[in-house]
């Protein structure tokens, strides 16, 4: 999957690619997006990516994370999205849905008599006594 956070504040804030599983944006050093901004908190948010999915977690900013101009905690992203982070506003752009699979149809089998688990063990059945008895 090929996504990125376009800037809509061009040369305040950069564009950002999406090229890993997890991106941590914020202020701090550490950070995989370094936004240097005092509206920005030192860990601002981070984005994941997962099989056909984009999620945006706010993670306790102080300005906080908004998407289609709603605060939220957590939302999945879709292509056209507008994420603020803090005071920057961006576009989600190229987020490729993957088709849904259909789980596939496991076949009955044939001729085969349906078979169960074997029954557990009781205090009864211990003739060695090394069964440890479950508590209630």
């Amino acid at each position: 999957m090929s996504a990125r956070l376009v800037s809509l504040s061009p040369g305040i804030a950069p564009n950002i690619p999406l090229q890993r599983p997890v991106l941590l944006i914020g202020r701090h050093p550490e950070c995989d997006v370094r936004i240097d901004s005092p509206k920005i908190s030192r860990r601002h948010c981070c984005i994941a990516m997962a099989y056909d999915r984009v999620i945006a977690r706010d993670l306790g900013s102080r300005n906080g994370l908004r998407v289609n101009g709603r605060v939220v905690e957590e939302a999945r992203l879709a292509a056209g999205d507008e994420v603020a982070i803090g005071h920057l506003i961006y576009r989600v752009e190229n987020i490729a849905a993957a088709p849904a699979m259909a789980p596939a149809a496991v076949p009955a089998p044939v001729g085969k008599p349906e078979t169960s688990l074997p029954s557990l063990p009781s205090s009864a059945d211990d003739e060695d006594g090394d069964l440890v008895p479950l508590l209630d």
